[in-house]
């Protein structure tokens, strides 16, 4: 006798938490890091080949006046997902040795790491601009 019925509980049963959404969040800003990471020293190995290549510069000079707005948006991006990645991790080195392992201050750090990410990322935008 088979019943129709799912194996396991589907992600629409469940209401979205905060804990939930920001274990999710710091993966996505790990992997995206890791991505950054990647093509960059691709990108400056690339680079190291052609160095004395006309075409190079002339790729270079191309991706760096007309897409200014594009690399801008991706160092920004890039530094709030640094912001995240670090403040979350914080938080969970503060948790392997034993704070904030109630439920209510586990929300709590949640939201006050937030606010350390935001305020991280938006000083070092500031600071990028303005320097």
């Amino acid at each position: 006798m088979k019943i129709n019925r799912p194996l396991s509980p589907h992600l629409t049963i469940y209401k979205p938490q905060l804990t939930s959404t920001l274990s999710i969040f710091h993966r996505i800003s790990g992997a995206f890091l890791a991505i950054m990471v990647f093509s960059s020293i691709l990108f400056l190995k690339i680079g190291d080949l052609n160095l004395t290549s006309y075409y190079f510069y002339r790729y270079a000079f191309f991706f760096t006046s007309y897409s200014y707005w594009l690399i801008l948006s991706l160092v920004n991006f890039s530094l709030l997902a640094l912001c995240y990645h670090m403040s979350n991790g914080i938080r969970h080195l503060l948790w392997d040795l034993g704070f904030f392992l109630e439920l209510s201050k586990v929300y709590t750090s949640g939201i006050i790491m937030l606010f350390c990410a935001a305020f991280l990322a938006v000083s070092n935008i500031i600071r990028f601009y303005f320097s």
